[in-house]
Parts: structure tokens; C-alpha cells; sequence
């Protein structure tokens, strides 16, 4: 009890002295809470997204499956061996496939809408062991045909369609053209995949699935209680191996992989979210040293107080604990409005999912808000330590007789510790803008790198062909050309053309084989584009050598597609004579040519899609090299045919216009409408937006990083004035006698000045050797800046070196202009 009250008498005390020192309360505050704040936030998404498991039953035991093929990496499922690892495998509980995220077409009531369509077998939501907030998930049996027409709604479709309406189960709607039949509503925190906005059952049948090699589903398991991943990647190697030696034309060097499903979703994200996280703590420490020197400034104004308290029976501990319980305080109310800050940095990072992390839902939890306390305390601790022992420790003989030197000039130790802080500060300061400097030039590089278009003035819009509707290659063909036709003639549209895919977006692909080639097919992967003639016009792409597209070849590789299909109905196997008798046209980029046939012309040469016969692919163009994958991810060309447009279910439209993407947006929306009023216009963006979107997670862990690294240089400039400050208030009588001695205004303030600049220039040498220790760190999130660029290291020495001397003229200009009089009687 006695002990309670000691602490409540503390307390009670601790916030009447913090009121009277109110000033310097609020400085401290505010430092605190951005400092704990910023780590509050940043905290939470490294507890969400690496500390704790995926919010799914037994999250350890779910895995990532993954084919490898010759080329490097990793590589999507063909569905027949997805079948047979499910049936051989011995180490698994389940598992199951499930397509990509998909454009669909939303209707059966009032205007229709897009949304993104997730296919995936059955079993899929009772694998992952996730319950539905409405209705049911799928049954066994609902990914066969016939049985297949049931949709489960993601929370937010479920709000933003429907307004939450709770009676939507069994409400009918029309995905492409299709009616299905809602029978369930995912909770909130389910996001998986993150794209997907509802999911349909996939057909899996085995007609449907594809051949071998065919390379397009996805695929994740749930391992045995106590199996490793090395047993699982074992086990599945073995399968991989005799289906290769069973299927040798499909599945040669097609390998086996098992990762974490937690590691895959987080993926290259987890440097980016460490780095954010060191940043943060940087700022925290600066933080922590900023208040800790207003507490060393204070402390000498405190030591007749703590003389008195002292000599009337306060012991060192009692004394220590008065202080600590005023650090703890100010600590505890900086957190409380820290909570505030992080609610902003969480709500922007929601908002943005920059860092690809849409699975995961951030919030302040308990858990979170038990962190912030035990922070609040230990920064407390961090800040309030050294004052208090400082303080704590009178000089009882100097402090009651009242000397003029009990309050002149603070100790050696207490100047040499107010000095290391702010040394300290500055290093860390470097450090922090060092490292933003590196992220901000990188982004800049990566936003103004050429990609191989003309971004100005393209604008794009996706469209969705339900097959029901356009059920054959004629139909779709017929579609696009009247599109192209009609958009053509939107005023202020220079030229028009239709893509299967856009740039950054990624694609399909296929290994090429050369005709007349005796050796092993390539390893190296060629990504594939179907465009129509005006594209490369469109999108800025330079033809360098042969010719483009014309209508003509659109036309001629249609019919070649319908040859394709009459000769290979109901399976049957084709001669080669049918085969070398299709020829497609195709434009390759200079990768390909290079790769391929260096050194020689690559016209009229030939290949196919990784078989030793046709259908053959003829070059009659090369175009410059355009980066499909996406701006950081390739960081050099890979090869590519374009081949002509020959009508297909999805489909871009590129427009290049001298109008802002805003104004063509409703001319393109009615054009489409005149032609199929069913139809939506989804993804609408300018390729500058599509640029920009690809880069959004560098630039804001960039964004973010740099603000901290301001903060940081802010604080330190604070630290700086701060101890400079002090120093001239506590010499002011020094200052008198030397000025009334002949010591010029010029001299006191050059001194002044020189004091200050030499703790910047101790911090800018202590943070230079850290920086270039955590450029190197940092060096996997750089991508087209060194590590140790030289540019960055002076740019920023010359930013605080400013910073400094700006901190550092306005105590120097005071000490200056002090009246040796008036400082002779300061005392």
C-alpha cells in the first residue's frame, strides 16, 4: 500500500511539474508521438504480415505448388499433372487448383458492371478452412459441368454491389452472359487472392483442364500434421519424375516446387517492410535523444529542487523514480496521440496496398495497443534515464549555499552527454536521409526509364467477350473490327488499335523451337502479344526493320486459326503436311532477333510454340524492345512475337489522342454501347497511369521513407539549436566579461558557430560509415541507382551540413548581439 501511494503521490506530482513546464511538455509530446506513433503503425504491418500465420485454419500446413520447366523459376500448373500429384502424392492432406483472377462481365439487373472472377475447384475454401459470413461455400461435386452455376461474393462486392443486402443468397446474377446463383458472402478479412471479387467453381473436368504442358493454373496444398516442406518437395520430385519419363514430349525437365503459402504472399515485400520499419526506429531514437537533451537542459534549472528534496531525506532512488515517473508521462501521452498517427499511416497504407499485401488486414488490435504501451514505457525509460541520474545527483554544497556556479555553467559530463546526443542525432540523421536519397533517385530513374512506348497521350480500356454471345473466332473478329472502326472516329483519336494485353501486365509465353533446328529446343522462354496492325503506332513502338501488320494478315490468320481447329476436331492427331502448311505472320522485338539469330537477318526466318513441326511462325518485322513484365521485375527485355489480331474473349483497345484520358472516357463508353450495351469498359487508364501503378510501392516506401528521413533532419536541426541554445544561456557571463575584455561580436558568434558545426561534422562522419553499411544492406531494393553513389552521400552531407548552420547561426547571432553589461549583471 505504502508503495501505491508513493506512486500515486509521484504521479500527482510528475503532471503538476510537467504543467508548469508546460513549453517544454508539449515540445516532448509532440516529438514522442510522432516517434512512437510512426512505430506504432509501421509495427502493426510487420506483426500482421510476418509475425503472425495467414488468417486461415492450421496456416502452417497450407503451401504454394509450383512446376518448374527448363528455363529458370517457377512456372504454373498444367492441369493434367495437377491430377496426378493429387492422386500419387503421399505427404498431403488435400489440393487444389484455381485459376487465375479473371475479367467478367456483372449483370442480370441495371447497368452492367466488371468485376474480377476468381475459378477455383471445389474444395478450395474447405482446404484453406475459412468460413463464410453468409450462406455456404462450395460443395463437392459443384466444380463438374451442370453443376457449376454458384458464386461466392468477396465482403466487398457483397457492400459495393449490393449494399450489404443480407437476403442476397440465392439471388440470381449473370457473370458473361451466364446466370449463376449466389450461395454464400466471404467475411472482410478473407482475400485470397487479393484481386478477386468473387469466386465461381472451376470446371474440373478432365476435357477442360488442358493437355500436358500447357502451363495456366494455380495450385496450393495442406500438408500432413508433422510433414516437412522438405518431405512434401521430396515426395512431389519423385512424382515429377516418372511423369517425365511417361510423358517425355510434355513434361521433359518439368520439376516440382513447395513454398510456404505465407512466404509466397509476402514475397519480395518483407526487405521493403524492414527497411520501413528500421526507418522508424531511427526516427524513434532521434526522437528519444531530442527530449532526453530538453530534460538535460531543464535538469540544471531542477538541481536547487532536488538539492532541497535531497537534504530533507529523499534518497538517489526516490529521486529517480519522481524523474522516471515524469519521463514515463510525457511517454504515455505521446503514445496515447501516437495511436492517432498510426490510424493515418494505416488508413493511407489501406488505401494505397502499395506493397502488393492486399491479403493481409491491418488493424489496431490488442495486441497492437499492448505493443504501443510496453513502447511508450521503454522509450521512457530510453529518454529519462540518463537526465534523471544526471539530475538525481546534486551537488548539495554548491546548489543550497546558492552559488553563482551552481547555475552559470552545467557540468563536464552533463555538456559532454547533451553534445554525444545530439552527435548522435545528426549520424542517425544521415543515415536515415541517405537511404531516402538512394530510394528517391532510384524511383525517379525507374519513373523516367523507357519502357519502349510513348506514354504521352495513349489511353486504354479493357473489354470482356462473354462466350455465350460470341461463341466463335468469326464473332469476336467481327466485334473487334467494328470497335476499332467506330473508335477511330472519336474526335481528337489520331489512331486506333486492339492489344490482347498491355504493357507491364505480363502475358503468356511459349519455348520456341527454329525450323530445321537439330538441337535441343531453347530454354529460353518467348512472351507472346496479338495485336492489330496500327499498335505499334498507337503505343509509340518503333518499327526497325521488315514491315507491320496489315488487314490483310488479320484476316489470313483467322482463317488459318479456323483450318487449325477443323483439322485438329475431336483430337485427332495432324500430318506434317498439314502442319507446315499454316504459316502466321509475326513481329518480333530485338531481343528475339538477337537472341536467336545474332548476327544474321531474322526476316523470313521461322519457328514454333516448342515443337519440332508447325503451325510455323514467319518474321516479317522486328520492333524495339518493350518491357511486358513490368518496370522493376525485368530488368532487361525478354523476347517477344507480336502475332496479328485475330479476335479473342478479351481484349484492350489503345487509343492515341491529344485529349486527357478523362475527356475520351464517355465517347469510348457510348461507342461501346452502340455496338453491345451489355458490355462494360473496365481497367480505363492512361499508360502514364498503368507507369505509375506499376511503381506504386516503390514510391511509397520512397515517399514514406524520405518523410521519416525529414523528420529525422528536422529533429536533429531542433537538437542542434537546442544544445547551442542552452550553451549561450548558460555562458552568458562568460560572454559579458570576454566582450567587455575586447572580445569582437564577430569572434563570440564564429565561436559559437565552430562549436556547432563540429557536433554536425563528428555526426556526419559517424553516419557516412552507416550509411554505406546500410546502402549495401538496402542494395536488393535498388534497381537502377548504386549503392554507394556519391551524388547521394554529398547531396546529403550538403542538405544537413545547411541544416546545421542554420540551426547553428541563430543561438550564434543571440550570443552576438548580447550588451556585455546586461550579460555582467545576468547573475
Amino acid at each position: 500500500m505504502e508503495l501505491l501511494r508513493n506512486c500515486a503521490y509521484d504521479l500527482r506530482y510528475g503532471m503538476r511539474t510537467l504543467l508548469r513546464a508546460r513549453g517544454l511538455a508539449i515540445v516532448a509530446a509532440v516529438t514522442l508521438t510522432i516517434g512512437i506513433g510512426a512505430n506504432t503503425a509501421i509495427f502493426s504491418i510487420i506483426d500482421t504480415v510476418l509475425l503472425r500465420p495467414l488468417p486461415f485454419r492450421d496456416a502452417r500446413q497450407l503451401v504454394r505448388l509450383n512446376e518448374t520447366e527448363a528455363a529458370p523459376g517457377t512456372y504454373p500448373f498444367a492441369g493434367p499433372d495437377f491430377l496426378d500429384w493429387k492422386t500419387q502424392n503421399k505427404t498431403f492432406q488435400d489440393m487444389t487448383l484455381f485459376s487465375w483472377p479473371g475479367d467478367m462481365n456483372l449483370g442480370g439487373r441495371g447497368t452492367p458492371d466488371h468485376v474480377i472472377g476468381l475459378p477455383a475447384e471445389a474444395n478450395f475454401f474447405s482446404l484453406l478452412g475459412v468460413a463464410p459470413l453468409l450462406g455456404r461455400t462450395f460443395a463437392p461435386g459443384e466444380d463438374e459441368p451442370g453443376k457449376d452455376r454458384v458464386a461466392v461474393l468477396s465482403y466487398r462486392l457483397w457492400q459495393g454491389h449490393f449494399a450489404g443486402d443480407r437476403g442476397v443468397i440465392g439471388r440470381t446474377i449473370e457473370l458473361d452472359a451466364r446466370t449463376f446463383t449466389i450461395i454464400g458472402v466471404m467475411p472482410s478479412t478473407f482475400k485470397f487472392p487479393s484481386q478477386a471479387q468473387l469466386w465461381v467453381p472451376l470446371d474440373m473436368d478432365s476435357k477442360t483442364l488442358g493437355h500436358r504442358g500447357s502451363h495456366w493454373a494455380n495450385a496450393i496444398g495442406r500438408l500432413k500434421p508433422a510433414v516437412a516442406l522438405s518431405a512434401a518437395q521430396a515426395d512431389l520430385k519423385v512424382i515429377a519424375a516418372r511423369l517425365e519419363k511417361t510423358y517425355p514430349n510434355s513434361n521433359d525437365k518439368v520439376g516440382a516446387t513447395v513454398t510456404s503459402l505465407h512466404d509466397d504472399l509476402v514475397g519480395e515485400s518483407r526487405d521493403s517492410l524492414l527497411l520501413m520499419l528500421s526507418a522508424v526506429g531511427l526516427v524513434l531514437l532521434i526522437a528519444c535523444a531530442n527530449v532526453a537533451n530538453l530534460l538535460l537542459s531543464r535538469a540544471v534549472a531542477r538541481q536547487k529542487e532536488m538539492a532541497v528534496r535531497s537534504a530533507l531525506g529523499a534518497g538517489r532512488g526516490r529521486l529517480l523514480r519522481q524523474l522516471l515517473t515524469e519521463s514515463l508521462l510525457l511517454s504515455l501521452s505521446g503514445g496515447a496521440m501516437g495511436l492517432f498517427v498510426a490510424r493515418a499511416v494505416l488508413t493511407a497504407f489501406s488505401r494505397t496496398q502499395s506493397l502488393g499485401l492486399a491479403p493481409f488486414t491491418v488493424r489496431l488490435d490488442g495486441e497492437i495497443l499492448a505493443f504501443t504501451f510496453v513502447l511508450a514505457i521503454a522509450t521512457a525509460v530510453l529518454f529519462g534515464i540518463i537526465p534523471a541520474l544526471r539530475t538525481a545527483t546534486p551537488d548539495l554544497h554548491e546548489e543550497l549555499k546558492g552559488g553563482a556556479g551552481s547555475s552559470v555553467s552545467p557540468s563536464k559530463r552533463r555538456r559532454f552527454t547533451s553534445r554525444a546526443l545530439v552527435v548522435a542525432e545528426m549520424g542517425l540523421s544521415m543515415l536515415l536521409l541517405v537511404c531516402a536519397g538512394l530510394l528517391l533517385k532510384d524511383f525517379v530513374r525507374l519513373r523516367n526509364l523507357n519502357i519502349g512506348v510513348r506514354p504521352e497521350g495513349v489511353f486504354t480500356a479493357g473489354v470482356q467477350l462473354p462466350d455465350v454471345h460470341y461463341k466463335t473466332n468469326q464473332q469476336k473478329f467481327d466485334f473487334a473490327r467494328a470497335l476499332l472502326d467506330k473508335a477511330s472516329q472519336i474526335p481528337g483519336v489520331d489512331v486506333a488499335a486492339l492489344s490482347d494485353r498491355l504493357p507491364l501486365g505480363g502475358g503468356s509465353n511459349y519455348f520456341a523451337k527454329l525450323r530445321g533446328s537439330t538441337g535441343a529446343m531453347s530454354n529460353q522462354l518467348v512472351e507472346t502479344h496479338s495485336v492489330t496492325p496500327d499498335y505499334f503506332r498507337a503505343m509509340g513502338v518503333r518499327l526497325l526493320e521488315g514491315r507491320s501488320f496489315t488487314a490483310a494478315d488479320m484476316q489470313k490468320v483467322l482463317s488459318l486459326d479456323n483450318h487449325w481447329t477443323e483439322i485438329t476436331a475431336g483430337g485427332a492427331e495432324p500430318k506434317p503436311e498439314q502442319t507446315d502448311a499454316i504459316v502466321y505472320p509475326v513481329v518480333i522485338n530485338q531481343a528475339m532477333a538477337r537472341f536467336f539469330w545474332p548476327g544474321r537477318n531474322p526476316m523470313g526466318q521461322m519457328f514454333s510454340s516448342g515443337t519440332d513441326r508447325g503451325p510455323w511462325k514467319e518474321v516479317v518485322g522486328v520492333v524495339n524492345d518493350v518491357r511486358q513484365i513490368g518496370v522493376i521485375y525485368e530488368s532487361k527485355a525478354r523476347p517477344e512475337a507480336y502475332e496479328a489480331f485475330d479476335g479473342g474473349s478479351g481484349l484492350y483497345l489503345v487509343l492515341h489522342s491529344s485529349l486527357p484520358g478523362a475527356a475520351l472516357r464517355l465517347p469510348v463508353q457510348k461507342t461501346l454501347a452502340q455496338i453491345d450495351a451489355t458490355l462494360p469498359l473496365f481497367s480505363v487508364r492512361t499508360m502514364d497511369e498503368i507507369i505509375a501503378g506499376d511503381l506504386g510501392g516503390q514510391q511509397f516506401l520512397s515517399a514514406l521513407v524520405a518523410s521519416f528521413a525529414a523528420l529525422a533532419a528536422l529533429l536533429a536541426a531542433v537538437g542542434i539549436y537546442g544544445v547551442l541554445s542552452y550553451a549561450v544561456t548558460q555562458r552568458t557571463r562568460e560572454i559579458g566579461i570576454r566582450m567587455s575584455l575586447g572580445a569582437t561580436r564577430s569572434r563570440v558568434m564564429r565561436e559559437v558557430l565552430l562549436e556547432g558545426m563540429r557536433l554536425a561534422v563528428l555526426g556526419f562522419v559517424a553516419g557516412t560509415a552507416g550509411a554505406l553499411a546500410a546502402a549495401r544492406v538496402m542494395a536488393s531494393l535498388l534497381h537502377e541507382v548504386q549503392p554507394n553513389d556519391p551524388w547521394i552521400f554529398a547531396a546529403t552531407a550538403g542538405l544537413l551540413a545547411t541544416v546545421a548552420i542554420v540551426a547553428c547561426y541563430l543561438p550564434a547571432r543571440r550570443a552576438a548581439g548580447l550588451d556585455p553589461m546586461t550579460a555582467l549583471r545576468h547573475e
